[in-house]
């Protein structure tokens, strides 16, 4: 059996490189052909189409808006000015009338509308320089949008005021299910207006003027219209697909084969369920195998398979909040399989039928994520794969899923290449602390449910940005780089952003699990260094740093100031606190005094946790927080979505608000408290020492009259400042924070905490401030 089982694979393995050409060929003739020829002449296509569909709509609307006015002219030179009396008002010509003799020219005359300086600058302006165009203005005690027309009378002006529904008719007929229309209105040297928006649309935007307005009519085309002003490149993928099937046929037709010798052949092949199934079972039930991974006869273990009797899994890999280890070595395919089989079985037995599998883009993570779904099937619970997604994706799905609320990340967040790991959800909530020492006990010792459940893929990427799409309101083009550090988010975020209507310039955004360009960190000032010169280079409104699975932000304002998570938790607990006052707030230990203070500012209530995502989420829970950061760049929000940590709905978010009080970051950070402080320092210690380290220095350390926090290691509260000493959950070393009023008091206070860390331990290298 083994002679022939390699007799074949050596066959198949003939056919791998031919058949690899064949594809290369074919299909890659078919993909060339269909990005240089096809996809061009569709985008000039449906751009031209949209451009002309807009003008046509254009002209209609603005023929709608001459009727108007001529009706109005038609009304006063019929003899308007006799039939008002001075300030008098009448509903006539479609609309109501006002007649403003010059004597009455201020702002409050008149009734609905009174006279506002918008109102009285446009009657000022047509009796100065003649008619003026219509203007849509916010009037009126309902403070609604009307449509305003003047023409000058005598010696004085008639004031048309009109309803804006009365467009209403005329922009519900813009060719609907087409795409997505939107009505601006921009004055010279003012922003853009958004009046009036309907239907979806995912392609590039034209703009026609209306005729002798002030606005413009958007248009951006939806799915169907592309449709139909594109041809399909479906026939050139079946020819190509045809050939590809005809010329493996003949290479499996034509290549020769490898016949046995005779003294090679050993006998029958076994029947299914005989020796050779036995074997397998016996294996798979704990007996032990060779540690060169394979069989006797040379083909390759399974996970399962490789498995021994009583399997040691790593302690220090169980962290904090997930499970973190070098890839290969420490986190490997036996792992993976065995750790679906115990999550499989955990899940069961919570009522959960179902999981939810996603994977990061490094190297390892598509192996590993097969091998942990191979685990989950064999105890009967079924699972649905997400594919390349970020980590928020997975929180997505489990907090939207209607079937299910559990489900598991292979990632190593913002570790360098040769990590990956696993971020864990069960019933809605992380998994961490206890829970992960359990598990690992578990994965160790059994027992696991057997059984055999259903596999399915599924894509959420387009509700995802839906969902974000439809909460977030953004006002003109924000020009943004976005730096995905070749991380899980290079396809998703920039495709969010232009759906958002942002102007994006990708950098680094090509899935690339050796993160060649910098690790995907952007807690790390070095890691920004590329974003913040492409910002400056660009003239971009800001920059957006997201790390290895999506779930960290840092951003950079258009002078290239790095925006740490904790001022920007600041900006978003002043949003959502002016709604919501009395709420909690909830941050991390390393994050600034002054965030504290202004939450305390603004009417709410400021707690301070545990560093990690996990126990950040745990405390929202606990205490119904709103909104909670910490200074990694982990931020959660509450308020209009769904709690879990996500970087590109954070930047988001802060668009918003930039739009919403029409300032740049730089003006949005000026606006917060000045404090001095230093971005997260970390001091390399061994894995198994961290831990210790902070508790002599807790023990041993003499701070004065320093306040002591022993929330999450130790934060030294001085009168003018604080520093912060803990050990790193994702990484072998000592975190440090320091911040004080002053540059000279942040030195004399790292001064004074350094000294006592090398007092505990000499061997620790301190970088100089």
């Amino acid at each position: 059996m083994a002679s022939k089982f390699n007799n074949a694979l050596s066959f198949h393995r003939r056919l791998v490189l031919p058949a690899a050409l064949c594809a290369t060929v074919w299909l890659g003739g078919a993909a060339l052909l269909d990005r240089s020829v096809v996809s061009p002449y569709n985008a000039a296509s449906v751009t031209e189409a949209a451009e002309s569909l807009a003008k046509s709509e254009s002209t209609r609307l603005n023929s709608a808006l001459e009727q108007q006015a001529q009706q109005l002219h038609a009304f006063v030179a019929g003899g308007a000015r006799k039939a008002t009396a001075k300030n008098a008002s009448h509903q006539e010509a479609g609309g109501r009338l006002q007649y403003f003799s010059q004597s009455d020219l201020r702002v409050g005359a008149g009734s609905e509308p009174a006279l506002n300086f918008a109102l009285l600058d446009l009657i000022k302006r047509t009796l100065e320089a003649g008619p003026q165009a219509v203007e849509i203005l916010r009037t009126g005690s309902e403070d609604s949008w009307q449509l305003h027309r003047v023409v000058a009378n005598g010696d004085g002006a008639l004031l048309q005021s009109r309803p804006f529904t009365e467009l209403g008719q005329t922009l519900q007929a813009l060719s609907e299910g087409a795409g997505e229309w939107v009505l601006l209105q921009q004055f010279p040297g003012g922003p853009a207006q958004t009046l009036w928006r309907a239907g979806q649309g995912d392609g590039s935007r034209v703009n026609a003027a209306v005729a002798g307005s002030h606005l413009t009519l958007a248009f951006r085309p939806g799915t169907e219209f592309s449709k139909q002003h594109s041809i399909s490149a479906a026939w050139i993928y079946s020819i190509a697909m045809i050939g590809l099937m005809l010329s493996l046929a003949a290479l499996w037709r034509f290549l020769p084969r490898y016949t046995q010798a005779p003294w090679e052949q050993q006998g029958k092949r076994p029947r299914p369920g005989g020796a050779a199934l036995q074997s397998r079972q016996k294996k798979s039930e704990g007996t032990p195998v060779a540690e060169s991974g394979a069989h006797s006869s040379g083909a390759p273990l399974s996970p399962r398979d490789q498995l021994q009797e009583k399997v040691e899994f790593p302690q220090h890999v169980f962290r904090a909040y997930d499970i973190r280890g070098i890839a290969g070595s420490e986190i490997n395919e036996p792992f993976a399989y065995q750790l679906g089989r115990a999550l499989g079985t955990l899940a069961q037995r919570a009522g959960e039928d179902l999981l939810m599998v996603g994977r990061d883009g490094r190297n390892s993570s598509e192996l590993l994520s097969r091998c942990l779904v191979e685990g989950i099937l064999e105890t009967g619970c079924s699972c649905v794969d997400l594919g390349l997604v970020p980590s928020p994706l997975l929180y997505f799905a489990c907090a939207r899923g209607t079937n299910t609320s559990s489900g598991v990340v292979v990632t190593a967040s913002h570790n360098p290449a040769e990590y990956n790991g696993f971020k864990i959800v069960m019933k809605g909530r992380s998994m961490a602390e206890e829970k992960l020492q359990k598990l690992r006990t578990l994965m160790q010792q059994g027992p696991f449910d057997s059984g055999q459940g259903s596999y399915r893929e599924q894509d959420i990427r387009d509700h995802y940005i839906d969902e974000i799409f439809n909460d977030v309101a953004l006002a003109g083009q924000p020009r943004l780089v976005i730096d995905a550090g070749n991380g899980a988010t290079s396809n998703l975020a920039p495709q969010l952003f232009e759906q958002l209507g942002c102007q994006v310039t990708p950098l680094f955004c090509e899935v690339d699990g050796n993160f060649p360009n910098h690790p995907p960190d952007p807690s790390r000032p070095e890691n920004l260094q590329a974003l913040i010169d492409r910002v400056r280079e660009t003239g971009a409104d800001l920059g957006v740093a997201l790390d290895g699975d999506g779930d960290r932000v840092t951003l950079i304002s258009s002078s290239g100031r790095i925006a740490w998570a904790d001022q920007l938790v600041m900006l978003l607990a002043r949003d959502v606190l002016a709604r919501n006052p009395g709420e909690d707030i909830v941050f991390d230990v390393k994050c600034s005094r002054a965030l504290r203070e202004l939450v305390n500012q603004y009417g709410g209530r400021p707690v301070m946790w545990k560093t990690g995502h996990a126990p950040m989420k745990s405390k929202m829970l606990e205490t119904g927080a709103i909104l909670g950061g910490e200074l990694s760049g982990h931020i959660f929000i509450k308020d209009r979505w769904f709690g879990f940590d996500d970087g590109l709905y954070a930047a988001a978010r802060v668009l918003e608000i930039m739009a919403l009080r029409e300032q740049s970051l730089d003006e949005l950070l000026d606006s917060l408290p000045k404090m001095a402080s230093t971005p997260e320092i970390l001091l390399p210690v061994p894995e198994e020492d961290k831990f210790q380290l902070v508790q002599a220095i807790q023990e041993n350390a003499d701070f004065g009259d320093a306040d002591i926090n022993t929330i999450d290691g130790l934060r030294i509260e001085f009168a003018d400042g604080w520093g912060l000493v803990r050990a790193s959950n994702t990484g072998a070393a000592l975190t440090l924070r320091f911040e004080a009023e002053t540059e000279e008091q942040l030195r004399r206070i790292y001064t004074a905490v350094g000294k006592q860390l090398l007092a505990v331990s000499p061997q620790l290298s301190l970088p100089k401030l």
